[in-house]
C-alpha cells in the first residue's frame, strides 16, 4: 500500500466545496482515506496552495483532435454533421491506428487539463468504442462512451450497430433524433433496458433541427425523446415553449457547451432558464477540433452569460458553477461515488491551485477565483487516481 500525505494546503471539502485552511490530504494508492488538520508528518509538501477537485467534462468528441481550428468558421451542418461533415471525412481517413493515437493524445490533453473523467460520443459504432478503450486504456482516466452508429436509420443495420455501440461502450449517442421513427426509438429504448446501457441525445442544438422535428414529428426534439428517459441531453441551446418544464419534470441533466454553441453561431443556450427550472447541469467542451478542452474557460464563460442573460449579477454564485464542473458532471455520468468531490471514498483526484501566482495573489474570494480568473498555467501540482499528471511547485 502506497500511503500519500499532502500536506501545507488548503482544501474545498466535500459536496459542498468547503474551504478548510491548513489541512492535509491523506492519499492511500488512488483513494482519499481522510482530510485531516494541519499535521507535520512527512510528506508533498503543497506550498499554500488550495486543492479542488479534478474536472469532468460532461461531453466531448476527442476524435476530431487531429484537425484542430480547421472547421472554424464552418456551419455546424458543414463543420460536424454526418455524413459530409468536414469531421466525418477526416475520420474516414484515418487508420484504426491513427485513430487510436489521435484518442490517446487527445486524452492526455484532457489531463494536462485537469480533467479526471470524460463522457466522448464515439463515432463509429461498436469499433469506435473499441478503439477509445485501447487509445485510452493506460490512462488514469475516468471514461464514458457513448457510441453512435455508422449508418443512418433508413440502413437495417442501423439497430445492429446500435446494440453492438450500447455493448461495447456502455451507452449510444444520438444526433438527430429527427431521423428516427416512433418504432425506432421504441426499438432503441427497449434495446437500452436489455442492455442496461446509458442514453445520451443531442437535443435542440440548432433551430434547423428543431425545425426538421416539427416539421416530421409534430413536436420538438426535446419533446419526442424526454419521454424516452434519457440520462442525458446535450446543448439544448435552442428549446421551445415547454421544452425545459419537461425536462425539469423528468430531471435529465444538460451538458452545457456554450463557447462551442458560440463558436459555430447555433446561439447561446439559455443558461439562466435551465438554473430558474432547476434543471441538474454540467459542463461540456465538445469538439476539440473547435474548443479547447480547458474547463477553466468553460466555467467562465457560464457564468458570465448566465448572470447576463438573467439580468441578475447574483443568478449563480461561483461556487454552484465550480460545482456544476466536477460533482455536476459525475452526477450526469453516474461517476458521483468515485470523483466530483474530495471527501473519503473517492478516488484521489484533484488540482491544486498557486495563490501566489500574479494572476491569484489578493483575491478574498477562492471560488470565484477558480471560476473568473485561474487558468491551466496556475495549476501547480494536478493529481488523477492517485497519479501525479504535473508538478510546478515553487522552489
Amino acid at each position: 500500500m502506497n500511503r500519500v500525505l499532502y500536506k501545507h494546503c488548503a482544501i474545498l471539502e466535500g459536496d459542498g466545496l468547503a474551504l478548510r485552511e491548513d489541512a492535509c490530504l491523506v492519499v492511500e494508492d488512488d483513494r482519499i482515506v481522510e482530510i485531516v488538520d494541519r499535521c507535520e508528518d512527512r510528506g508533498v509538501d503543497l506550498q499554500g496552495c488550495v486543492l479542488f477537485p479534478s474536472f469532468v467534462d460532461a461531453h466531448t468528441h476527442i476524435a476530431d483532435a487531429g484537425m484542430k481550428d480547421e472547421a472554424v468558421g464552418l456551419r455546424t451542418i458543414d463543420a460536424v454533421s454526418p455524413p459530409n461533415g468536414l469531421k466525418y471525412k477526416y475520420l474516414a481517413e484515418l487508420s484504426s491506428q491513427g485513430l487510436q493515437d489521435v484518442l490517446g493524445t487527445a486524452s492526455d490533453e484532457l489531463l494536462a487539463s485537469g480533467i479526471c473523467a470524460f463522457a466522448d460520443f464515439r463515432e463509429g459504432a461498436g469499433d469506435g468504442a473499441r478503439s477509445l478503450q485501447e487509445g485510452v486504456s493506460s490512462k488514469p482516466l475516468f471514461v464514458r462512451a457513448f457510441g453512435d452508429a455508422l449508418v443512418t436509420p433508413e440502413n437495417d443495420q442501423y439497430m445492429t450497430q446500435l446494440t453492438e455501440a450500447a455493448t461495447v461502450a456502455g451507452g449510444i449517442g444520438i444526433g438527430d433524433i429527427a431521423r428516427y421513427s416512433d418504432q425506432d426509438l421504441a426499438s432503441i429504448r427497449s434495446m437500452l433496458d436489455e442492455t442496461q446501457a446509458a442514453f445520451a441525445v443531442h437535443a435542440a442544438e440548432t433551430k434547423e433541427a428543431q425545425s426538421a422535428c416539427e416539421s416530421a414529428w409534430g413536436i420538438s426534439e426535446v419533446q419526442r425523446v424526454v419521454g424516452l428517459h434519457p440520462d442525458l441531453l446535450v446543448h439544448v441551446t435552442n428549446p421551445l415553449p415547454g421544452d425545459l418544464a419537461a425536462i425539469a419534470e423528468a430531471g435529465v441533466p444538460i451538458a452545457c457547451c456554450t463557447r462551442t454553441n458560440a463558436l459555430i453561431a447555433d446561439g447561446i443556450p439559455p443558461l439562466d432558464q435551465f438554473l430558474a427550472h432547476g434543471i441538474p447541469l454540467c459542463l461540456g467542451t465538445d469538439n476539440v477540433m473547435l474548443t479547447a478542452p480547458d474547463m477553466f474557460r468553460e466555467m467562465d464563460w457560464f457564468s458570465r452569460v448566465a448572470r447576463a442573460l438573467s439580468g441578475d449579477a447574483g443568478a449563480v454564485s461561483s461556487r454552484e458553477v465550480l460545482s456544476i464542473a466536477t460533482l455536476g458532471g459525475a452526477e450526469a455520468l453516474g461517476l458521483e461515488d468515485e470523483v466530483g468531490s474530495l471527501a473519503p471514498g473517492k478516488a484521489a483526484c484533484f488540482i491544486a491551485l498557486d495563490t501566489r501566482s500574479k494572476r491569484l495573489s489578493g483575491t478574498r474570494d477562492i471560488h470565484a477565483a477558480i471560476v473568473h480568473r485561474a487558468g491551466l498555467q496556475d495549476m501547480c501540482f494536478v493529481v488523477s487516481r492517485g497519479e501525479v499528471i504535473a508538478d510546478r511547485r515553487m522552489a
